[in-house]
């Protein structure tokens, strides 16, 4: 029997996996690199053990017990040459996107003989598919090409850059087989301060759904993955982004007995007719940008283009 390695974003599919008989070792990827450092010049274990640190002290799990899950998925991976053949299978929205080139920058560096490395794409979230659905994917599975490892480590390694330039030079020229790819870094350029605003595109959404009469946090969540093209925000840094609203120091949204309501200053900053960051200091890392008052990249959505810190 011709021995397989699956991978994929997370518990959910796995569990459908093996609900319907999947045969194969089966990992879970499992880390949001949307969220937090993800700085160059690290190789994968000492790129997870800083990833497991940052989300134990954000509050997505104990960074030990992170850490230890984390040096399990990078040897199993580590012993893809050990497999017959080895299946990825990701989806469409930025979460995905982004795990699918780490995986595939570490591979390219693995010299898997050709047709080994196999590609599901889908369209659809994966966990929300039932097996058969989940299963009848492999028919579509595609041979990773040689120029797709290339190019893939191409943009993982401009992701990890201290500055978006180089991401945005290359987010036009992504691999024909990524068929995802370029909307989910469009959709992560937005996650940078508007220039108008100084908001991102999902704290922008957070307050829309406030103005729009949502008050409990979980009809604002709801309200606010509604309008995504393909979201891929869970629900705990959804409202780790929340909470930087509510800062008091320049607070957009205030708490009332039945959930939030937009402050003036939010109303304001929504409007556009004030910058949220002359008043709330930006500490955040996307990829290997680390945005702060002396590094504050901004996105122009109407002009497509970043706006460089102020010399």
């Amino acid at each position: 029997m011709t021995s397989k390695l699956h991978v994929t974003n997370g518990d959910s599919v796995v569990y459908t996996w093996r609900k319907g008989g999947l045969v194969g070792t089966q990992l879970p990827w499992r880390d949001a690199l949307h969220d937090g450092p993800v700085p160059a010049g690290l190789a994968l274990p000492e790129l997870s053990a800083l990833r497991a640190q940052y989300l134990g002290v954000a509050g997505y799990g104990n960074p030990i017990k992170l850490g230890h899950d984390f040096q399990k998925r990078d040897a199993t991976l580590a012993r893809c040459m050990d497999f017959d053949e080895v299946v990825l299978w990701f989806e469409h929205d930025l979460y995905d996107q982004l795990q699918l080139l780490q995986i595939l920058d570490y591979l390219a560096a693995q010299s898997l003989p050709l047709g080994k490395l196999q590609l599901v794409q889908s369209d659809d979230f994966l966990g929300l598919l039932a097996a058969p659905e989940l299963l009848a994917l492999q028919n579509s599975r595609r041979p990773v090409l040689e120029q797709t490892l290339r190019g893939a480590s191409n943009i993982w390694e401009a992701y990890r850059a201290p500055t978006p330039e180089r991401l945005f030079h290359v987010h036009t020229a992504t691999p024909a087989q990524l068929k995802h790819l370029g909307n989910a870094l469009r959709r992560l350029f937005q996650e940078y301060p508007a220039v108008e605003t100084g908001l991102s595109r999902t704290q922008r959404h957070i307050l829309e759904a406030v103005a729009e009469g949502a008050h409990a946090k979980e009809d604002i969540f709801r309200l606010a993955q509604l309008r995504e093209e393909a979201a891929f925000l869970s629900d705990a840094p959804f409202y780790k982004r929340f909470e930087e609203l509510c800062d008091p120091a320049a607070a957009l949204l205030q708490e009332i007995q039945n959930g939030f309501r937009l402050t003036p200053l939010g109303r304001r900053v929504l409007s556009a007719a004030e910058d949220w960051l002359t008043l709330h200091s930006c500490d955040r890392w996307i990829g290997g940008v680390h945005l702060s008052a002396e590094n504050l990249w901004r996105w122009d959505e109407s002009a497509a283009k970043f706006a460089a810190p102020p010399v």
